[in-house]
């Protein structure tokens, strides 16, 4: 025991003397020595070295000594000295791989050497002997012999004799024997070997070639096997490249070539339009040589049609990528994903070129760090991994040993298991790197020799041990040039050149799918096997990493969860196994591929909206329905349900909340205002999280009274054919329509060609337009049944996108002028065919694709029917020059094709299976990024689609993916034996399949999964039988996960295929029929009885709407069938996650998936009164409960009306799921019936011609007597009675000339038809209308205290536009009145203009002495526009300019948060969370605000911006510091900002800013601030009086005072802020004297008495001349204001123009120019405005109104199918009136727009033709109106 103790010791002591002695030898510092040594050996050397030191000055001594130099361990050798260069020369070669120190002792050199340099100690190490070894193909001596020629390159020099020693090659059983080029007493580097002799057999046989450095202390070895073709092999073995003077490509074949043979057709360049080059045969070998210079690479094609000596063809095509250039180095991933099953092993497949190693490091991430990392990562990117892993690992690999021609891409392997013990659970993150040391690029036709040390290194874990964001980088360089980036043979090339990849070992395949309804499915499998796995353990876990939920799986590998809310992670674990599922959205499987389209549910709750008509007047209530269905998800009862009405703005109009019933039936009826704008409105219905949207359309419509029929022959126009259709023409009330004028007229319109089974195909081209134009097909009058036949052929062109839709608008007009429409589309087919493309998606960048990746675009080509054909297809693609990209408009892309900015880039043709589908694959390379045009052309019926695609680089976490596209490689097509099936049938789907897998089956529909099952499946097809359930209905899809086992290689298919297809089920269970008995005829002014019942005695909740058909037709409006939209087919509703994608070995690529689509979502879907001129036939009932088998009769009074109504039912059954409707029309008529046809307003002074249509129903009726009422409105001229004689039944007319006086207000036009018994009368009320803006005359006097005066007043203008008020006040005179009715009177209103009518009345009450009428019309002013406001909000807080803008008004939303913080200051309510989002908003915009050139955002806004936070007392401080130190900002800034530092009390800081203040610099305009002079001095008054400087608000407010007094024009923005501004400083400033007067007005007095400093009152009993005397009994002087307002005659108005240039054209339908002052009625034509601005500046916010003569109408028809009729420069919005049309838009400088309305002129008569006026609604110097002009309307 002792002797073994001391033995231990003394192993111990050596070691430590050892260690000691190692330690103790030190290198020399170098920079000591630069006296004696310049030049050293370089430390790594090798075993035959030649050792050199370059000495810095002459040697003392006359001889060297054998002693000079000496090294360590031992070695003798030669030492000279040549010149100044001292060697040593080792006699015998040093060992491999060996420390050695070599020292000069200098002072053998040198006399007088300091002690401390006496010797200079270099460290040397012998170079790590490694070789490699590299094998050329197999060559041939001819048919029977072969050879193999290849070569061995070391890291040092080896002997001869012992380099025969290392390769050894075996064949066919034997050694064979290996012919070296060197002798065996030279030691070389580099030698070439020959394995000679190689006998061909009839089959391949194998050439064994091994190797081992063993013998020369090495560790390389390896082995390679070489196949010898047998004779009965005909094939190609090899392509070499030479690329020198004369490119040349040499195609090696395992057998001499029959030189005889014709090669063209034979060898094809692929892809490329170089095809010409030449061949040269010679024994095995087929030189080519391209006649044109090849860069980068080619593909290369060789037929099988070739031919050997024999007279053999090749078996195969052959296809290679050759590369005429050296390659670059580089690494890429070959399989990708994440998972690795074990199965066979855990190696990592990747490619490399040009480099001779790599860096290969682990990074592990802990298991209980997974769910972190996963938290902003999938499983496969490659984010930042600091905070849950560390490097564990690092290896150099060698790829140079495997005889492989490292300059071509080749594949290698790394084994994971072999780098580190993989734990259950964690992930590991294997990097490959490499430095430039590995490189095998040749640079001036060198190669690097730098020697490679292999093997296990050391790992660095700087960055890893502490926090913050400081890193390390090994691959940074000092010398980094960005210029020299691409360049192999420059450092900077290899700065962080890295691939990595995720990794996590685990055998469990998971798939999960959530409902809408948050249900979740989970199935779990064994990846290696397939077999479902029992007992997993499935967690659901949320995104801070708590468990929701947990359960294990049953027998069937299935776990269910039921409303889990918050998942976010799946983790499955079972045995040694654990595998993660991500379930974000962007993670889930992309079902784009597959037919998953329909209606969208929410939540598992489904809703149908409807009205009682089509389209609404303003004015009009609307009948609205909500009908709700909470089956899949119940609602508690009394849950609110929230309707909102909203106008075309997005303001909210009106709101309803009412509670959810058992019924599931709501209505609501809101009444828009008469003067409502006009276009899109909507109704919006949240019930919870579900909201449901209507359009509800809004226009001045009047309802027809003709009833319309247009029919065409087929379902769309085939191509070839012309457009035939018939026309039949009735009055409403059934009489036919004989000979009266109609016209038709057509626009053809570029429409998305879309097929039932293509949906996610385009099929248009998007490089071309049909340009969209209007023209009468037909035209004239009817015949004597009311009927006509029209044919007409669409002239399209050739170069049509697609399917084209032709509208149809029909107008048929009355003799009295009036007209009548229908509109009416269908399609029309330009081609016979069609093809169509379907573009690859990327999901890591969901916008574009990835250059240096191949994805597969699938094509498709059907019918006119949308059946799929066998055809032929082009594929071009085009590179879209930059140049093209940003000089275009609108994309530019209809002006693209055949333009000279694009580059082809590649071709391919398709062709198409019986099914219509093919594909083609499309790779872009990495320096071609940039947009493509792919263009398919179907070649037979001239048809093109394309579409633009956009290429990039990879973004970071997509930079390390595969390179193939696998979306239609993981795609399963499937059928099922029907499209539709009866609840309780059986469905039979088969799929194809390989035998040994296994499918999941999964019943889906729009809200969860409802049945799964497994099936196991067979060779080629599996198919599988289901019973049809009645929860199915209305449809479900058929889902199909077809899974292989891991390991299996009999079939190149993913290991996971996934597909779904849709399948209708009908219930007839589900339908109501309702039926309703109604008369056939109805009389005018009657009751009309309705009974409702069930056809099958079912229970239900109705609706009755009885509505004039002339109102429904101009929609062709449907009756409501709630059926159609609950059981229209649904979209899918569950998405699905599965880990398949990630398992490395299941498919050969990253992948490629689409953006999730889950299926197409539903298309839904105190003022003057007015005369309600279009009162609607409309009566609406219910809702009403029925019970079963029950009956009700409802009552329905018809007022006097003559047409046709249509009674409506609508029925649903909540608890049954059950719904339908039923509809019955009915005439209302008599025998005597009457019809007047009048404009839509009239004019004072116009003569209007009255047009009487009577009707004789029967035949007693002879003689009628039509009489015209008297009214005020007008006189008749000429006689007011009229008798008309019948015949037989007929309809005839009479015609009065009425006279309209003048006259403002509500006519009434009645006129009365007798025939004895029988009566009958047509009322309508019309209003007269002057359009002259109201004039407003202003009487001033100054009394002093105790003096009286007297003001004579005239009224002027048209009579009943007359009014007067008077204003007292103790304050200079400031215009208050005037200046706040134009506020109130302005007809636009956006976010300011909203403000600004409101924000000076805050202040009203506590100045004015006012009416208790009138403050209430204030408060409900000031409240109206709060909630109004609320509509302009934005979800960021901001407000737009309209409401439903895209972006924030930064002005605005301060201007109108200063009115809300003010008027919450006196007590009024906000809207709730208005104001935390508003000041969230602009909290954030003050820290984000820097200064910056952008004028919409300048230092005045942000200053304003911190004076409303500082005013809600939320400053913001630090930005209004740095403001105050910005440099170079205004004046009006400084003391905005100023105000903002007073109202925290910081008045110190405010006056020392505004003592800063040199200049004064107001703005005469600023159109983003809507500034001007005086409204910043209104600014600044309001600063100066915070601030309490009154020098300053004295000087200020008597400007403001005057400008307000001046008559001058004033924007809404100035007048507001002068107004509220001069309101404050009276409030703070005014000596509250109060008014002490008395008035006598036309003989009434009045005493005034108030402390107020003004008072205002409206003057009544008004008359021609009025005398006002007053008495002032004050103090202090008072100033007194009457003002007389009237609007002036028609003509009299003044003609305007400033910078704005407005020019009226009109035109007729063919464009030419006509004038307008005396038109036939019936003439359609077009007007035309153009408004050009003159100046340089662009103006903002133009309102341009175009006001219309009474006897012409506007045709609308953008509320139908058809569309606008005409086209217009782009606007920010429109507006139709019955009286006129207004725009909104900006102008440039010195440019225009022009705006076209087509008009009808359809009254007779003499009307007055208003100027048209533009006006920039901030800055009077931009505004312009045309003189007005008398028109005449003739027969």
């Amino acid at each position: 025991m002792t002797k073994k103790i001391s033995s231990y010791l003394l192993i111990l002591i050596v070691l430590v003397t050892a260690c000691k002695k190692k330690t103790e030898t030190k290198e020399s510092d170098v920079t000591s020595f630069t006296e004696y040594i310049s030049v050293y050996p370089e430390k790594m050397i090798s075993v035959l070295p030649k050792l050199d030191f370059y000495l810095n000055k002459t040697v003392d001594v006359q001889e060297i000594g054998d002693d000079v130099i000496t090294m360590s361990p031992k070695v003798k050798g030669k030492i000279e000295l040549n010149n100044t260069i001292l060697s040593f020369v080792p006699e015998t070669k040093l060992e491999s791989n060996k420390e050695y120190s070599i020292t000069v002792h200098l002072d053998k050199l040198y006399t007088n050497v300091d002690k401390s340099l006496q010797d200079f100690t270099v460290a040397l190490k012998t170079k790590p002997l490694q070789f490699s070894i590299a094998l050329q193909a197999p060559s041939i001596y001819n048919k029977d012999w072969y050879y193999i020629e290849g070569s061995l390159t070391s890291s040092d020099v080896i002997e001869g004799k012992k380099i025969t020693e290392l390769v050894k090659a075996n064949y066919n059983g034997k050694e064979k024997n290996i012919k070296f080029d060197i002798t065996s007493d030279t030691y070389t580097n580099a030698v070439r070997f020959k394995i000679d002799s190689l006998q061909r057999f009839p089959d391949d046989k194998t050439v064994k070639v091994n190797w081992n450095g063993e013998i020369v202390n090495s560790s390389s070895k390896g082995e390679r096997e070489m196949v010898i073709t047998g004779k009965s092999n005909f094939k190609v073995l090899s392509f070499d490249v030479f690329n020198d003077n004369k490119q040349r490509i040499d195609i090696n074949f395992s057998d001499p070539i029959n030189k005889s043979q014709n090669l063209k057709g034979l060898i094809q360049f692929v892809n490329t339009q170089k095809q010409n080059f030449t061949t040269k045969i010679k024994n095995n070998v087929i030189s080519v040589y391209p006649k044109a210079s090849i860069r980068n690479k080619v593909d290369i094609e060789v037929f099988k049609g070739i031919k050997n000596t024999e007279g053999y063809t090749l078996k195969n095509n052959v296809v290679r990528t050759l590369y005429f250039e050296q390659l670059k180095p580089e690494l890429s991933f070959i399989k990708s994903g994440t998972i690795l099953p074990n199965s066979d092993n855990l190696k990592i497949n990747f490619k490399a070129v040009n480099l001779k190693a790599v860096d290969a490091t682990v990074y592990k991430i802990y298991k209980n760090n997974v769910l972190q990392f996963l938290q902003n990562n999938n499983l496969n990117n490659q984010g930042n991994i600091r905070y849950v892993g560390r490097p564990t690992a690092k290896y150099t690999v060698n790829l140079a040993n495997q005889g492989l021609h490292l300059s071509k891409p080749n594949a290698f392997a790394v084994d994971l298991s072999d780098l580190v013990t993989v734990e259950n659970g964690a992930m590991y993150r294997v990097e490959l790197s490499y430095h430039k040391e590995y490189s095998n690029y040749s640079c001036d036709g060198e190669e690097s020799n730098a020697t490679i040390v292999f093997g296990k290194k050391e790992v660095d874990t700087r960055n890893y041990d502490r926090a913050g964001y400081g890193y390390y980088y090994d691959d940074y360089y000092d010398d980094y040039n960005w210029n020299e980036r691409k360049d192999p043979c420059k450092k900077s090339f290899y700065r962080n050149k890295k691939i990595s990849t995720n990794l996590l070992a685990s055998n469990l395949g998971v798939i999960v799918k959530k409902g809408n309804n948050d249900n979740t499915f989970v199935a779990v499998t064994n990846l290696l096997s397939t077999q479902p796995s029992n007992g997993a353990k499935v967690e659901l876990i949320n995104l801070q990493q708590q468990i929701v939920v947990s359960a294990k799986t049953n027998a069937e590998g299935v776990a269910i969860f039921d409303d889990v809310k918050g998942a976010y992670f799946a983790k499955v674990s079972d045995n040694n196994s654990t595998t993660y599922v991500k379930l974000n959205d962007g993670n889930s499987l992309s079902m784009s591929k597959f037919d998953v389209s329909g209606a969208r549910l929410q939540k598992g709750i489904k809703g149908y909206i409807y009205g009682e008509r089509g389209v609404w007047r303003p004015g009009d209530k609307m009948f609205l329905t909500f009908v709700l269905n909470d089956k899949a998800n119940p609602i508690p009862e009394k849950h609110p349900i929230k309707f909102e009405l909203v106008d075309p703005q997005g303001k909210i109009t009106d709101r309803k909340i009412v509670q959810k019933n058992n019924l599931n039936v709501y209505t609501y009826a809101p009444k828009t205002d008469a003067e409502a704008i006009t276009g899109n409105w909507k109704l919006r219905v949240n019930v919870g999280a579900a909201k449901f949207n209507k359009v509800l359309k809004v226009e001045t419509i009047k309802p027809n009274r003709l009833k319309i029929k247009v029919k065409t022959e087929d379902k769309f126009v085939k191509s070839g054919r012309p457009v035939h259709g018939e026309l039949e023409v009735k009055w409403l009330h059934g009489a036919i329509a004989r000979g009266l004028k109609y016209d038709i007229e057509s626009k053809f319109s570029r429409t998305t060609t879309k097929f039932p089974k293509y949906d996610n195909y385009v099929f248009d081209d998007v490089t071309r337009r049909i340009r969209t134009s209007n023209s009468v097909i037909a035209s004239g009058n009817l015949d004597n049944e009311g009927k006509v036949s029209f044919t007409k052929k669409a002239d399209l062109g050739t170069r049509v996108p697609g399917m084209v839709r032709a509208s149809f608008i029909t107008k048929v007009y009355e003799n009295g002028g009036d007209f009548s429409t229908d509109v009416y589309s269908t399609k029309v087919s330009p081609y016979k065919s069609y093809a169509g493309l379907n573009l690859a998606e990327e999901q890591q960048s969901k916008n574009y694709l990835f250059t240096d990746q191949e994805y597969a675009f699938n094509v498709a080509s059907v019918n006119e029917e949308g059946k799929g054909i066998i055809n032929d297809l082009e594929v071009k693609v085009y590179k879209l020059s930059w140049r093209w990209w940003w000089s275009s408009s609108s994309d530019g892309l209809s002006y693209y094709d055949g333009s000279t900015q694009r580059e082809y880039y590649d071709s391919k043709n398709v062709r198409t299976s019986a099914n219509g589908k093919g594909a083609f694959n499309l790779k872009i390379d990495k320096n071609d990024w940039g947009r493509y045009l792919i263009k398919v052309k179907d070649k037979k019926s001239k048809h093109v689609t394309s579409a633009v695609v956009y290429f990039d680089w990879p973004s970071w976490y997509g930079a390390k993916r595969g390179s193939q596209d696998k979306t239609n490689a993981t795609m399963l097509v499937f059928s099922s034996d029907k499209e539709s099936y009866n609840v309780n049938e059986n469905a039979t789907v088969k799929f194809p399949s390989s035998a040994g897998g296994r499918a999941l089956i999964t019943i889906e529909n729009g809200t969860q999964v409802l049945d799964h099952f497994w099936v196991e499946t067979k060779d080629k097809q599996t198919d599988f039988s289901f019973p049809v359930l009645k929860t199915y209905t209305p449809n479900v899809f058929v889902n199909i996960s077809l899974l292989q086992q891991h390991s299996q290689t009999k079939n190149d298919l993913p290991i996971r295929m996934y597909g779904a297809i849709p399948m209708l089920v009908k219930d007839p269970e589900t339908k109501l029929e309702p039926e309703i008995q109604l008369a056939d005829e109805l009389k005018p002014e009657s009751v009309a009885k309705i009974r409702v019942k069930e056809k099958n005695a079912k229970a239900m909740t109705y609706t009755i709407a009885l509505v004039d058909d002339g109102l429904l037709d101009l929609t062709r409006f449907k009756t409501p069938n709630p059926w159609s939209t609950f059981y229209a087919r649904q979209s899918l509703g569950v998405r699905t996650w599965d880990i398949f994608d990630d398992v490395i070995g299941a498919y050969g690529g990253e992948v490629n998936q689409i953006l999730s689509i889950g299926g197409d979502e539903a298309k839904a879907g105190s003022k003057n009164k007015k005369a309600n001129r279009f009162k609607p036939m409309v009566s609406f009932l219910g809702p009403f409960k029925l019970g079963s088998g029950e009956v009700k009769t409802h009552e329905i009074k018809i007022p006097n009306y003559v047409g046709s109504v249509r009674a409506m039912v609508v029925a649903s059954n909540g608890t049954k799921e059950a719904y339908g409707s039923d509809e019955k029309n009915a005439f209302v008529r008599k025998p005597v019936m009457v019809l007047a046809s009048l404009p839509r307003k009239i004019t004072p002074k116009e003569t209007v011609t009255l047009p009487v249509t009577v009707f004789a129903m029967k035949e007693n009726v002879k003689n009628v007597k039509v009489t015209v009422k008297p009214d005020p409105s007008f006189s008749i001229e000429g006689k007011a009675t009229q008798t008309l004689q019948f015949n037989q039944p007929d309809e005839k007319m009479a015609y009065f000339t009425l006279k309209v006086n003048d006259f403002k207000g509500i006519g009434k036009v009645r006129v009365e038809a007798n025939s004895g018994s029988e009566k009958a009368f047509y009322e309508v009320e019309i209003d007269v209308l002057n359009p002259n803006p109201v004039t407003t005359e202003i009487k001033e006097l100054v009394l002093k205290s105790g003096e009286e005066n007297q003001l004579d007043l005239a009224t002027f203008g048209t009579k009943g536009t007359n009014s007067a008020s008077i204003e007292l006040s103790t304050l200079p005179p400031m215009n208050f009145t005037s200046r706040m009715e134009y506020l109130i009177r302005y007809p636009h209103g956006c976010v300011e203009q909203t403000t600004s009518s409101v924000f000076p009345q805050l202040y009203f009450p506590e100045l004015f002495e006012l009416s208790g009428e009138k403050k209430k019309s204030i408060e409900r002013n000031i409240k109206a526009a709060i909630n109004r406001l609320s509509s302009f909000q934005k979800l960021n807080g901001g407000l737009s300019y309209w409401p439903g803008g895209v972006s924030a008004n930064s002005w605005g939303t301060s201007y109108a948060g200063h009115f809300l913080l003010e008027a919450e200051k006196r007590g009024y309510a906000l809207p709730i969370g208005f104001k935390a989002k508003w000041l969230t908003y602009q909290k954030n915009e003050a820290r984000k605000w820097r200064k910056s050139s952008k004028y919409y955002n300048n230092e005045f806004a942000q200053a304003y911006r911190l004076y409303t936070l500082s005013l809600s007392n939320s400053p913001d401080l630090a930005s209004m510091n740095r403001l105050r130190e910005t440099s170079g900002i205004s004046s009006s800034t400084k003391r905005r900002l100023a105000a903002a530092y007073a109202l925290i009390g910081k008045k110190s800081t405010a006056e020392s800013i505004l003592k800063s203040i040199t200049s004064n610099d107001y703005n005469r305009r600023y159109y983003y601030n809507y500034g001007s002079e005086i409204r910043d001095k209104a600014m600044s008054l309001e600063t100066y009086t915070l601030t309490g400087d009154e020098v300053q608000s004295i000087k200020l407010a008597k400007d403001i005072a005057e400008s307000l007094s001046s008559d001058r024009w004033m924007s809404t923005q100035t007048t507001s802020y002068g107004l509220l501004a001069m309101a404050q400083y009276a409030l703070k400033n005014g000596e509250n004297s109060g008014i002490n007067a008395n008035y006598t007005w036309n003989g009434t007095q009045t005493s005034i008495n108030t402390t107020k400093s003004l008072f205002v009152k409206d003057m009544n009993s008004l008359k021609s001349n009025n005398a006002l005397v007053i008495n002032n009994s004050s103090e202090s002087p008072l100033y007194v204001r009457v003002y007389n307002r009237g609007i002036l005659p028609v003509g009299e108005e003044k003609v305007i123009q400033k910078n704005l240039d407005v020019k009226v054209v009109y035109k007729n339908k063919e464009g030419n120019r006509i004038g307008v002052g005396s038109l036939s009625q019936g003439t359609n034509f077009v007007a035309e405005i153009t408004v050009r601005n003159t100046t340089n500046e662009t103006v903002q916010n133009i309102a341009l109104t175009q006001f219309l003569p009474s006897g012409w109408e506007v045709v609308n028809t953008r509320f139908t199918e058809f569309g606008s009729n005409t086209t217009s420069s782009a606007v920010d919005y429109t507006d139709i009136r019955d009286a006129s049309i207004s725009n909104y838009f900006t102008l440039s400088g010195f440019k225009s727009k022009t705006f076209r309305v087509l008009l009808n002129a359809s009254y007779l008569g003499d009307y007055y033709l208003p100027g048209v006026q533009a006006e920039a609604m901030y800055d009077n110097d931009y505004i312009s109106r045309t003189k007005g002009q008398w028109i005449k309307v003739l027969k």
